[in-house]
């Protein structure tokens, strides 16, 4: 290669990467060129910022699922309970089979 162009990948003034491109023959690169190769250094913060968002959204909605199947696991514990005043055997049996379902035992 005789002839190369770095633009960095800023995000928040921090450097995360740089976008390379190169040439084999000696020939500077046009204003046109250097800009285009600006926008889509732009574009790179876009897509990882959107990325980070998508995950943080992703890791929140597993959290928020996990959070209403305990908490269904629980109301349904206490309708056994209700329902069989005095008799510990299904309440046990209920708390297990919730238990299982909610570890993933078998």
């Amino acid at each position: 290669m005789r002839t190369g162009l770095s633009v960095p990948i800023l995000q928040d003034g921090n450097p995360v990467g740089a976008i390379t491109v190169t040439r084999r023959e000696v020939e500077p690169f046009s204003e046109a060129q250097i800009s285009l190769l600006k926008t889509f250094a732009d574009q790179a913060v876009i897509a990882i910022e959107n990325v980070r968002l998508f995950n943080e959204l992703s890791d929140r909605t597993r959290d928020l699922r996990e959070a209403l199947e305990q908490q269904t696991a629980t109301a349904e514990v206490l309708q056994v309970i209700n329902s069989s005043p005095g008799d510990l055997a299904p309440v046990f049996d209920s708390i297990l089979e919730k238990a299982h379902a909610l570890c993933g035992a078998p």
